[in-house]
Order: C-alpha cells, then sequence, then structure tokens
C-alpha cells in the first residue's frame, strides 16, 4: 500500500506542474488537495507501521524532498505568473483611463 499511495502522490505533483506550464492554477488548486489528502494518508500509514523498514524511510524521505523541490520550483513560476497577470492588468487600466480621457475631449 505504500508504494501505490507514493506514485499516485508523484504523479499528482507533476500534474500540478503541468497545470501551473499551462496556467491553469484553480485546477492545480484541486490537484494539490487531492496530493495532500494521499499525503496525510501515507503519513498515517507510515506512523502507524509497526514495522518502519529502511527501504520504507528512505522512500518516504526521498519523495518529502522531491515534492519540496517541485513545490519550490512551481511555486517560482507562479510568483512570475502573478507578477505578469498584475503587470497586464496594470497596462490594461492605463489603456482604459486613455480610452476614458480621449472620449472626454472629443
Amino acid at each position: 500500500m505504500f508504494i501505490p499511495l507514493c506514485e499516485n502522490i508523484r504523479t499528482l505533483t507533476v500534474q500540478a506542474a503541468e497545470l501551473v506550464a499551462d496556467n491553469q492554477i484553480e485546477l492545480c488548486l484541486s490537484i494539490l488537495i487531492k496530493r495532500q489528502a494521499l499525503l496525510d494518508e501515507l503519513a498515517l500509514q507510515y506512523q502507524s507501521s509497526p514495522d518502519k523498514n529502511t527501504a520504507d524511510t528512505h522512500m518516504f524521505i526521498e519523495l518529502i524532498r522531491w515534492i519540496q523541490q517541485e513545490d519550490s520550483i512551481n511555486n517560482a513560476k507562479i510568483i512570475t505568473l502573478r507578477s505578469q497577470s498584475h503587470e497586464n492588468s496594470m497596462n490594461q487600466a492605463k489603456v482604459s483611463r486613455a480610452l476614458n480621457h480621449y472620449k472626454n475631449i472629443t
């Protein structure tokens, strides 16, 4: 049960990254919510397992490190997208003001 959960979490992380790349942040959020539920389940399984072997511990730690790395990359992309969106909004507001000003002159 431990390995399939890890694979599902990796799949959801990759899907979230693809959605960020496609600028589909809302869908990304729903994927991340699903991933978090699986992470909670995985953590519960790991903590309640009486016989934690080295392989499971190593897999768990590597998964968490990989997720942190992927999330930091995608977080940087989201910050860039947010900056671009803000800049586009500012430009659109400037154009609207200019058009309104032009309409008032004519």
